[in-house]
């Protein structure tokens, strides 16, 4: 290869490993595939960020109750309700408190239909719900909120590291990973990995590669003399002993090992090769579905060495207009929270039943060593706007999901929706310190000392005991 062209690629390399994806690939550690290591120890958290500010009222809905006699008054003004009648939620077992009904069936299911999807998992008690979650004071900003939320510092959006970033920094005794450590799976790098060089970001896995080339990443034609795929351009490129180059070769050697994975979905004619879930799981080809079962394929393979952290968004929550009513038992009638939901349900209940069917020994699957976390910037208004949907808010709920989740179980206390309860009588009142949630899995789930706490959330200090949620095991 002529020395100009040559230095042309390395350049272009070295620019691929100093930003995005390619800066990660430097950690790739192809030792840790061979012995030594195994690939299902150590725990994973995956958190889930719901982008728009999803209308926690609209989700887990009071059933009866005085909170039910609230809501039917205030979710209510001329022309537009957002009161889902009794006869069509899915109430939570005997509570006071309902699920929208798209969180356990589809558009055709009745509410008697068996529950699938989040209700499913509640009902098995691998889901646990946190009512009233948020930042002590609210910030109505969607921008603001999800970036104070994420870098772990409600008040202020100046921070340099998100709180996962700051997590793994200060965690001791961690494996060496066999890619990285933390991925994110979005169309940017999530502000909770922010700070963290050794994270990767994707919208989907199967785009660890670099397309720079004006011919194939795979592609090989024989009858082209000297025709090879890009990707066996890379090594070569870095001969050099340099610390640039030692961290290209190890780059091309994270780039050549991810090729070996076909992270598209099994058809038996189409792709034999490819991913097939187990427990019977069937993740939704959407965006979120996809990432999922990713994220559910590198767990359950290699790379789950020194996988510590994941990433995952879902975004259009930001509902002000034509929020939706569900009609169950109606197939395919207006209802666009709905659709959301079971977007996010059956997601969320595929890559549960994925990593349950895998077993570690000992009687537990991977779902023992996976928590995932689900949250919002802010909730919504009680009150209804004009345009069918609903404003920004302030309280909103949160929910765990895995095997050492205290499931099936309402945490927390709900301040109510009278007219005293509510914040500056328009919004549900925030009673949980999301940091407390998030804190309670680094110390109970991932094994981060209650004292260290403070480095991850300054200034915040992680409570216990009785008046205080208690949503994971330490098991």
């Amino acid at each position: 290869m002529p020395s100009n062209r040559r230095d042309f690629l390395k350049g272009c390399c070295a620019a691929a490993i100093g930003a995005g994806a390619g800066r990660a690939m430097a950690f790739f550690d192809p030792a840790g595939l061979s012995g030594g290591k195994s690939a299902a120890t150590g725990d994973v958290l995956v958190y889930v960020f719901l982008r728009g500010a999803m209308d926690g009222l609209h989700l887990v809905v009071p059933w009866a109750g005085p909170d039910r006699v609230a809501y039917e008054a205030k979710r209510i003004i001329a022309g537009t309700s957002l009161v889902i009648p009794t006869s069509r939620l899915r109430r939570i077992g005997s509570t006071n408190w309902a699920w929208h009904p798209r969180a356990g069936g589809g558009t055709g299911d009745a509410v008697t239909t068996p529950a699938k999807w989040l209700q499913k998992l509640y009902n098995a008690n691998r889901l646990g719900i946190v009512h009233a979650a948020g930042m002590p004071t609210p910030n109505r900003s969607h921008f603001e909120a999800q970036a104070m939320m994420e870098l772990g510092t409600p008040g202020l959006t100046g921070g340099s590291s998100g709180w996962l970033a700051r997590y793994l920094e200060a965690a001791t005794g961690l494996p060496t990973p066999v890619i990285a450590p933390a991925y994110g799976f979005g169309s940017n790098l999530q502000t909770s990995l922010v700070g963290l060089d050794e994270a990767v970001g994707f919208s989907d896995a199967s785009q660890f590669r670099i397309d720079g080339f004006h011919w194939g990443w795979d592609d090989d034609d024989s009858g082209i003399t000297g025709y090879q795929p890009a990707h066996t351009h890379l090594y070569p490129l870095w001969s050099g002993n340099s610390s640039l180059e030692r961290a290209g070769r190890d780059a091309a050697d994270a780039l050549e090992y991810m090729r070996t994975f076909n992270f598209d979905p099994y058809h038996p004619t189409d792709n034999p090769g490819g991913y097939q879930p187990g427990g019977g799981a069937t993740y939704p080809s959407d965006d979120f579905g996809t990432q999922l079962r990713n994220l559910a394929q590198m767990l359950k393979s290699p790379l789950k060495t020194g996988l510590i952290a994941a990433a995952v968004d879902h975004g259009f929550w930001d509902t002000h207009e034509s929020q939706g009513m569900p009609n169950p038992g109606v197939a395919n009638h207006w209802d666009v929270f709905g659709n959301l939901v079971e977007e996010l349900g059956s997601a969320l209940e595929a890559f549960y039943s994925d990593l349950n069917a895998t077993s570690i020994g000992g009687g537990r699957t991977l779902m023992d060593q996976v928590t995932v976390i689900v949250q919002s910037e802010f909730g919504r208004r009680v009150l209804p706007n004009a345009s069918g949907g609903s404003d920004h808010g302030y309280g909103n709920v949160m929910l765990a999901i895995g095997n050492r989740v205290h499931g099936g179980q309402l945490h927390g206390s709900f301040p109510g929706l009278d007219d005293n309860s509510l914040y500056e009588g328009e919004d549900v009142a925030v009673t949980t310190d999301y940091r407390q949630i998030l804190s309670e899995a680094l110390i109970d789930r991932m094994g981060l000392p209650a004292g260290q706490i403070g480095q991850v959330f300054p200034g915040f200090s992680h409570a216990s005991g009785a008046g205080v949620p208690n949503v994971f095991n330490t098991g």
